[in-house]
């Protein structure tokens, strides 16, 4: 049992634990806490149950003191850093005036004045928020507004939906079926994902879906939209309701500068609603507040989550352009309402911990930070990691503090290593990423998306320790040359 800090309302937070706390919280974790997207025999070898502790700025320390550079930003959340009290002291302070009111009644007040922050951030005339509890459950609201709108609309046989093939929106019903997560294991899923949802080749020009080897020109990339085009037109432009896309899925497929205007165009042409996933590439992620906003397009509906919170309590949300909200606002009938309701949508201390959240992000300037470290992250990635070492066949960046670093075995024919995420390289690489002091994802790709508050110095840390532990692997995972 872990004796308790008396000291603290959370007793069980100390500067340190004993060897006997360590080994019984490892095994109470083991046998009642389900790790997401682990197998119990990985979770079990030495060193394979992780217990994190604290966080603070660009850094997380686990039960045992040692300190890892958060590169993935927990899961692409926490821009403003860790450890901020000034969060937790507004959280406090409103969860002892109203912790909660009716969701289907009423609004509150830092729930209006989150909307109203939002409103004045978000691209155009995005004007209208939906809040719930996570980014899948956004995703899920956004297909019904979607399908609604249409319907209130005068288009009821508007029901389709096209999104672009091997992108994740989420693992709950709706979510994937517009993803990758319900099509990665052919059999189990399916049965699941509700019909009549389409997929169409995203613009990667790495792995060009068309053949190009040319992945500087324009060429692959607009043949995606072609394709959009052509699913619409050959499905019948009166049943497809929407069409939804991440602006830039972990950094590596960078569009052509006309792709998203191009989008934007065939969806106003066929009264399709294009839906924008911000989940990850909002709130300074991209160097700018939105993704979108990199490429001057205005969707009509974005999800949003993770960082509008900075991951100080769970959020999602939806926000609608004033046509969409106008439709619905002017609607008549039974089914004029938007059909969706949450208990915890709008939750007092989650919308307070949002504000103050965004308060930091402006404050501190954290989206221009982005921008700035983003460029020198992708410098310096270029200049170290895709000069010096095969196995790096690709890095995608530039765009803001996200990037994934494609490894592969074969430079030229770009064939990865075997195994996939659950293979030896992967496991092996980050393990030694962790036992290095980097927190992040590694095989078939790295990904990195530190918190915006990061440095110079910690960028020059973190291609340090890539630039190793790449050297490293190269020698037990020798390259293809031929």
């Amino acid at each position: 049992m872990v004796t308790p800090n008396t000291d603290k309302h959370a007793w069980w937070i100390k500067d340190s634990y004993s060897r006997e706390e360590i080994d019984q919280l490892v095994q109470w974790g083991l046998d009642h806490f389900w790790t997401q997207n682990h197998q119990m025999a990985d979770l079990v070898a030495p060193g394979g149950y992780n217990i994190m502790a604290r966080g603070e700025g660009c850094y997380v320390y686990d039960i045992e003191g040692n300190r890892y550079i958060d590169a993935m930003a927990g899961l692409f959340l926490k821009n403003i850093g860790h450890g901020h009290p000034e969060v937790a002291a507004a959280v406090a302070e409103q969860m002892t005036t109203l912790a909660y009111s009716n969701s289907g009644a009423y609004s509150s007040i830092p729930g209006v004045l989150l909307s109203r922050k939002l409103a004045e951030l978000a691209p155009g005339d995005m004007t209208r928020s939906f809040f719930c509890g996570g980014g899948s459950e956004a995703v899920e609201i956004a297909l019904k507004m979607a399908r609604q709108y249409q319907y209130i609309s005068g288009r009821p046989q508007k029901t389709k939906v096209i999104s672009r093939r091997g992108q994740y929106h989420g693992s709950t019903r709706g979510a994937m079926s517009v993803g990758s997560a319900g099509r990665r294991s052919p059999g189990l899923f399916e049965a699941m994902t509700p019909p009549g949802n389409i997929q169409v080749d995203p613009p990667f020009c790495y792995r060009c879906p068309w053949g190009y080897k040319d992945r500087d020109s324009g060429n692959c990339c607009m043949q995606s939209p072609r394709s959009l085009e052509n699913i619409i037109k050959g499905e019948g432009a009166d049943s497809v309701a929407a069409f939804i896309a991440t602006p830039i899925p972990s950094g590596a497929q960078i569009p052509a500068e006309e792709y998203w205007p191009e989008v934007r165009e065939i969806c106003d042409r066929h009264d399709v609603v294009l839906i924008a996933d911000e989940i990850i590439c909002g709130f300074g992620r991209l160097g700018s507040w939105f993704g979108m906003q990199r490429f001057g397009v205005q969707a009509d509906i974005m999800t949003v989550a993770k960082a509008l919170t900075g991951g100080e309590l769970p959020i999602g949300g939806v926000v609608a352009s004033k046509r969409v909200a106008d439709a619905f606002d002017n609607a008549e009938g039974a089914n004029s309402a938007f059909q969706h309701g949450v208990t915890y949508g709008g939750h007092p201390a989650v919308m307070t911990a949002a504000l103050k959240n965004l308060e930091i992000l402006e404050r501190d300037n954290l989206v221009q930070n982005s921008y700035d470290m983003g460029n020198y992250l992708y410098e310096r990635a270029m200049s170290v990691l895709q000069e010096n070492h095969p196995s790096v066949g690709f890095v995608g960046g530039g765009m803001g503090l996200l990037m994934s670093i494609e490894m592969v075995k074969n430079r030229r024919t770009k064939e990865t290593y075997p195994g996939g995420p659950q293979g030896e390289y992967a496991k092996t690489f980050t393990e030694k990423l962790r036992n290095s002091g980097l927190a992040t994802r590694a095989g078939d790709s790295i990904v990195l998306s530190p918190p915006l508050t990061i440095t110079k110095e910690i960028v020059d840390d973190i291609i340090d320790i890539l630039d190793k532990s790449m050297g490293e692997m190269e020698r037990e995972f020798p390259v293809d040359d031929a």
